[in-house]
């Protein structure tokens, strides 16, 4: 079986921690300036999708490559089990 590394659960909650901490300040700051500016409220559904590009996808991806190893590892292993059943069963 190949050696990975094996993701640091810890920092993968505190990732996820980081980006729902910043993406719900950035979304209060763009609600309040819409507010400011008086603009219809189809604007705030508008600057979600940057917001969701530029900020939440980055800050997700080392979970989602995390996520994505561990799937495979289960997988290989699971291969690996069954590839070595000392009875003989599949």
């Amino acid at each position: 079986m190949n050696d990975f590394a094996v993701p640091d659960t810890y920092a993968l909650r505190r990732r996820v921690l980081l980006a729902g901490v910043v993406t719900f300040a950035a979304f209060l700051a763009v609600a309040w300036l819409l507010f400011q500016l008086r603009v219809s409220d189809a604007w705030l559904l508008i600057s979600m999708v940057p917001l969701y590009l530029f900020v939440m996808r980055p800050l997700m991806k080392p979970v989602r490559e995390a996520i994505a190893l561990r799937r495979r590892l289960a997988y290989d292993s699971w291969l690996d089990d069954r590839d070595h059943d000392p009875e003989g069963r599949r």
